[in-house]
């Protein structure tokens, strides 16, 4: 892996080499070291000394306004002169990034073309190009709000281009720096000499090469990345055969340095923020907020010092650092809660709803923190109406954003009222936390905060007001959003199996896969490769066979094998990797390499298969449309005998809304609607069809398998399926259930195996009304009758055996000694035993009991709120005698005996 330290300091070593631009020596850029971060820059001003990065200077470009754009203004001034010379603006992708597999959200600009297009195997949708990418980045949480220019979910204005071979180097430093430099200049209007380059490399994914960024009086503007190297296995490195443009800017930060308001929100949010403040009455003094706005720039979270930096900057403003910051809280609170919920505004829109995994953890996560926000400042917002008001001011830059609006609003009601829940069942806990801390004179310190979040949602705004609500020193925690947060990154199984790790042979030919063209054929021919014997903890003792051809579809996409027979030998399991499918057999020693062979799948589990598979896609179309635009499949499962569909949503699936699917999925099974298989570049795809077509998640390869229901649904799916919806048959929903939070399943079944289903349902409705005696129409009537009966019985029995346990109660206390009643009865279950227990206590508060059930090998003890008999130590008297698990408190106790051997003695020393 790419050392960036070693790599940075060859590459200033290298710099006329990798730096020396002509796109800025031509206008006079001279190289310079700065004398504060120690980073070598570019700059027109032969008397600077400092580069113009925050950390070195501040943010000085408050206060000046260039051009004052608003925000959608300012992408469309810059869309405007790029589209002029020569790039096409494309839309932006969606911000859960389903195409790829290793990340839950697209966070930067070049993701979108990641790892396909910059590795030359499919062209761009353009080139050069520049898209407005929605960003979200959820490493610095505890920044938003607090320096002026950190967002959750940002806008990475991307310039791309693509070097390949094809088109060779035609667009490359110069070109990309000649245009950066007259952008800034022209349309946001950076004064050329306050304009620096600094000197930087990038290396990821196992590329690298320098990269440039882009400062003025403290606003950083982009960063410029040449994709230029490829690190090899041994440690050395070549040339990329495609070479890319990397440029990513905040359009937020661009938008801000024309307008030079206090933080990049007052310019972002434009209108948003404008009324959050007009509503909820939120004033400072402007003049103090301007000059503590110019110094922010320091404070990140990341960076560290954060404790030092805050007094530093209230020094330098002649104040006290808490005092400063107290003022500031609500303003900074505001601008946060404005930002997430534009963030969840986009994740409604593009598919991702909050959960307690996942990509969803961290959406959750800025959610609690805006309730916290609201409820320690008082807020009373209005969340409809800060999102509505988030899709007026992005309207003409993001117009999707309108069809996400009502699921946003929906969402965050739920999630109000699941935290609501979460404030009644944990505040106690807060309180009881807070409350021995105060006792023992400890502070409420980041550990304590961090397993409240984490054990029960508890967000570190609420516990830090209850903490000084309660007097408790409260330690201030700068990175707790960072501590909790989860990482972008998706977690990977790693393949246990490696037995076929020896195919990567170029004599082994890949396995053609004839159960796409062959889809309704039972029997095929085909040739031997390979014979191998094998144990993997993945498949077991058995052996494998690779064949030149096969009809046997292999486990993937949610879907489960072919069965069948090869020369007569089971086939119990098909697997693919790579460019190979392997057969499981159950006995390898039938064949050899070079036989030909007759291989047979069984018809009706493929036929079952392919149903299931094609009313999953059908199912998910008709969820959306119940439902609502926000669903999306989160997993699924195609099995011969039943399915089920994992979809997100927000809350429970009820009964009506499940007929309406069903019958839904139903008129378009008869509507015999044909379902087409293609094959599509993954860009014209994505171009053509747009993302919907990740449903199953990330698909791999350069070009994609397309399954479109005719003007219904299409996705990339690899698949099985029929030719026409009416090949399914019946459709009949066997449940509904919620498997995780945000995420419910739908359990179904088609053709035969569904028609059996309602059949078995039918039998047992028959069976339970011969049973209640009674006919079908009368079948509610009789068991609401069975049910009065036996709720009137249950109440008479609990009567007798209130009857029963006075008596006996009166027989113990009769033959008590003292305040204890220490005795063995012969025949009581735990529960009636439990109840005599309580029933003896209630009748005098000053008994001590402990009662022994032969029967159930139980023992309690009790004690009364007037005794002063400790329960907790007599079931451990007992257990020291008698072999048995058990505990309690010192006024209930219980212990389950293994045996009764010892029981007498021990109850003798109570």
């Amino acid at each position: 892996m790419v050392d960036k330290t070693a790599l940075r300091a060859q590459f200033t070593n290298e710099w006329e080499k990798h730096y020396k631009i002509d796109a800025l020596t031509s206008k006079g850029f001279q190289r310079k070291q700065c004398t504060n971060c120690k980073r070598f820059f570019w700059t027109l001003n032969a008397e600077r000394n400092t580069c113009a990065d925050s950390e070195c200077m501040g943010y000085e470009f408050i206060g000046r306004k260039t051009k004052n754009y608003s925000y959608v203004e300012t992408w469309k001034k810059i869309s405007e002169y790029f589209t002029k010379n020569n790039h096409t603006e494309i839309k932006r992708f969606p911000v859960v990034s389903r195409w790829r597999d290793d990340l839950y959200f697209t966070n930067a600009s070049i993701i979108d073309f990641q790892p396909y297009v910059v590795s030359g195997q499919v062209e761009p949708p353009a080139n050069p190009l520049i898209v407005p990418q929605m960003c979200l980045r959820f490493n610095d949480v505890g920044n938003v709000g607090v320096t002026g220019r950190h967002n959750t979910g940002f806008v990475m204005f991307g310039q791309h281009a693509f070097n390949t071979e094809k088109t060779g180097l035609f667009y490359w430093k110069n070109e990309a720096l000649e245009h950066d430099y007259q952008y800034l200049t022209q349309i946001i209007g950076v004064k050329p000499e306050d304009l620096t380059f600094q000197e930087e490399v990038w290396a990821g994914g196992g590329t690298f090469g320098p990269s440039i960024e882009y400062a003025a009086n403290g606003a950083e503007l982009g960063n410029c990345v040449f994709m230029q190297f490829e690190e090899l296995e041994d440690g050395s490195s070549r040339e990329l055969k495609t070479k890319v443009i990397d440029m990513g800017a905040g359009l937020e930060r661009l938008a801000w340095y024309t307008t030079g308001t206090p933080t990049s929100y007052d310019t972002a949010y434009g209108n948003v923020i404008l009324n959050m403040k007009r509503n909820t009455g939120v004033q400072l003094d402007e003049d103090l907020f301007a000059k503590y706005a110019k110094l922010s720039g320091v404070l990140d979270m990341e960076e560290g010092n954060v404790k030092e930096k805050r007094q530093l900057i209230a020094k330098q403003l002649g104040m006290d650092e808490k005092e400063l910051f107290l003022r500031i809280a609500s303003l900074q609170a505001l601008y946060a809660i404005c930002d997430h919920l534009k963030t969840i505004l986009y994740t409604c829109t593009d598919g991702q709803l909050p959960s307690n995994g996942g990509g969803g953890y961290n959406l959750r996560l800025i959610l609690r923190r805006v309730f916290g926000f609201n409820s320690e400042f008082a807020f009373n917002l209005d969340y409809s109406k800060i999102l509505s008001d988030h899709v007026k001011e992005l309207r003409g830059f993001d117009d999707s954003l309108q069809e996400g609006l009502q699921t946003a609003i929906d969402v965050v009601q739920e999630e109000q009222k699941k935290f609501n829940l979460l404030q009644e069942t944990s505040k106690r806990k807060v309180q009881v936390l807070v409350e021995r801390l105060k006792k023992e004179n400890k502070p409420l310190e980041k550990k304590e905060m961090v397993t409240l979040y984490e054990s029960h949602g508890i967000p570190y705004e609420l516990a830090v007001d209850l903490g000084k609500k309660t007097g408790v020193q409260v330690e201030e925690v700068f990175d707790f959003y960072e501590q909790i947060g989860m990482k972008n990154e998706k977690k990977k199984e790693k393949n246990k199996s490696e037995f076929w790790d020896f195919m990567d042979s170029e004599t082994i030919q890949e396995t053609k896969q004839l159960y796409y063209d062959q889809l309704y054929e039972d029997n095929f021919d085909a040739t031997v490769q390979v014979v191998r014997e094998v144990t993997s903890t993945e498949i077991g003792k058995h052996g494998f066979i690779v064949l030149n051809q096969t009809l046997f579809y292999p486990t993937g996409g949610g879907q489960d094998h072919d069965v069948g027979t090869i020369e007569n030998v089971r086939v119990v399991n098909v697997i693919k990797n790579k460019k190979w499918i392997f057969h499981l057999v159950d006995d390898p020693a039938k064949f050899t390499v070079g036989q030909k062979v007759k291989g047979h799948i069984e018809r009706t589990r493929r036929e079952n298969l392919m149903h299931n598979h094609t009313a999953t896609h059908l199912l998910n179309a008709m969820c959306r449309k119940v439902l609502g635009p926000h669903v999306w499949q989160a997993g699924a499962q195609k099995s011969p005998d039943k399915a089920h569909l994992d979809v997100t949503h927000y809350k429970k699936i009820t009964p009506e809304e499940m007929r309406k699917i069903e019958e839904l999925v139903e008129q378009h099974v008869q509507m015999k609607i044909p379902v087409n298989k293609f094959v599509l570049s993954r860009t014209e795809a994505e171009q053509k069809y747009g993302f919907r077509i990740y449903q199953g998640g990330f698909v791999p390869g350069k070009e994609l398998r397309l399954v479109q229901i005719q003007g219904i649904d299409i996705q990339a799916c690899g698949g099985t399926h029929i030719n026409n919806t009416e090949e399914i048959g019946f459709f009949k929903i066997q449940k509904v259930e919620s498997v995780q939070d945000g995420i419910e399943r739908i359990t179904y079944s088609t053709g035969q195996p569904a028609l059996k289903w309602v059949q078995e349902r039918e039998e047992k409705l028959a069976r339970v009304t011969q049973i209640l005696n009674t006919t079908e129409q009368d079948l509610e009537k009789a068991a609401q009758n069975l049910m009065d009966e036996y709720k009137a019985s249950r109440k008479k029995i609990e009567q007798l055996e209130e009857y029963y346990l006075s008596g006996i109660a009166n027989d113990l206390k009769a033959r008590a000694k003292g305040s204890k009643i220490v005795e063995i009865i012969e025949d009581l279950e735990p529960e009636p035993l439990l109840k005599l227990g309580q029933m003896l206590v209630n009748q005098n508060p000053t008994l001590g009991i402990v009662l022994v059930s032969k029967s159930a090998k139980m023992v309690i003890a009790m004690s009364g709120s007037a005794s002063m008999f400790n329960a907790k130590n007599a079931i451990q008297s007992i257990l020291a005698h008698a072999k048995g698990n058990g505990g309690g408190s010192e006024k209930v106790g219980q212990a389950k005996l293994l045996s009764l051997d010892g029981i007498e003695g021990a109850l003798m020393k109570i």
